[in-house]
């Protein structure tokens, strides 16, 4: 009678302690959601602090990258990282910590199938918040990765391209797939009126709204044609407050709904979304419904302090709290996403 064996993820990226109204980054935001979902998790963490960055003040440390390799180095000498089916890497920040960690996930994909999903985290609103040596590294590891996630920022810095219409962003999509990615999310996007379809937005404001766009690439070709892509947009609602962890849980989800998505591709469906579009729309589901939930609380707060509504980074810690994603209060989205599907969420494929 063989072993039952359940999917196990290498996750690699900060930690941060503070748990007082749920406070959730990095490796705290994306255990969570995959152990929901049947995933064994094991954790690295690159740095180790009191609170997330979004607070005034903070204390921990990072991990040395020497020490980080010989963590690498323990796992392989005890045959620990045959047993990965997926890595999923988020903020790593220092460079040689991301020389470290790219050298052991190639020697890991090299003997072992496993799916990489990695999100480059550097920076957002336009500005990175890396040091430069991080960037080229960064194009080294997404030809290892199956998925990677970048936001706008992120996704323009990395094939050095600025976003400002739909062409636009397909010419960064395809800068991405270069690089070596199958599957390609910017999971957020500013894009002009005229480019939105308008089964994605009607006549809603485009403040209301943020807009995603994904990429699959034919594995069968790698060539430069066109046709090789299956791209999707997907609008979802933009809430006015303080949000973090919601990159990091959103990478997380896609871990698990796109593995689903593949386990269930015999299953006749609907052809004209792509497997990654489906696994997106579902994580979007979940993602949407706990940050409504945060948000509902973050109006409650400022309700009973008396405050204007929460549009920035809070200067009180108090608030900064009421600000962190609701990930265990939203069990129920994780594991039922479809029931959270109150049209909100909306996809096309382009």
């Amino acid at each position: 009678m063989a072993i039952e064996k359940s999917p196990r993820v290498l996750s690699i990226q900060s930690h941060v302690v503070s748990a007082f109204v749920s406070g959730y980054a990095g490796n705290k935001a994306a255990t969570f959601p995959l152990q929901t979902l049947g995933y064994d998790v094991d954790v690295m963490n690159i740095l180790q602090f009191s609170n997330h960055t979004g607070y005034s003040s903070w204390g921990g440390q990072r991990v040395p990258s020497d020490d980080i390799k010989q963590i690498f180095e323990g796992l392989e000498k005890n045959g620990l990282t045959k047993e990965y089916t997926h890595i999923l890497t988020g903020y790593i920040g220092n460079a040689a910590t991301l020389q470290v960690c790219r050298e052991a996930i190639e020697k890991i994909k090299s003997t072992n199938s496993v799916t990489f999903v990695c999100d480059p985290v550097m920076g957002d609103d336009g500005k990175l918040y890396v040091s430069p040596e991080v960037l080229p590294l960064y194009r080294e590891m997404i030809r290892m990765a199956d998925v990677i996630t970048p936001n706008q920022t992120e996704a323009e810095a990395l094939v050095d391209m600025k976003i400002e219409t739909l062409k636009d962003a397909q010419k960064v999509i395809d800068g991405l797939h270069k690089l070596g990615a199958e599957h390609v999310i910017i999971t957020s996007v500013h894009l002009p009126r005229e480019d939105i379809p308008s089964q994605l937005i009607n006549d809603t404001d485009l403040d209301k709204i943020m807009v995603c766009i994904g990429s699959s690439r034919s594995s069968a070709n790698h060539d430069d044609s066109e046709n090789l892509y299956k791209q999707f947009l997907i609008s979802f609602p933009s809430y006015r407050g303080y949000f973090t962890g919601t990159g990091d849980m959103l990478s997380a989800l896609i871990v698990a709904r796109l593995t689903e998505q593949e386990q269930a591709a015999n299953t006749p469906s609907d052809n004209e979304l792509s497997l990654l579009a489906k696994a997106t729309f579902k994580s979007m589901l979940t993602l949407n419904a706990v940050t409504e939930k945060t948000w509902k609380r973050q109006k409650e707060y400022v309700k009973l302090q008396g405050d204007a509504d929460i549009e920035g980074k809070p200067e009180s810690a108090q608030a900064v709290h009421q600000c962190e994603l609701m990930v265990v209060q939203g069990k129920q989205a994780i594991e039922n996403p479809d029931s959270f599907d109150h049209g909100q969420i909306k996809i096309v494929a382009i």
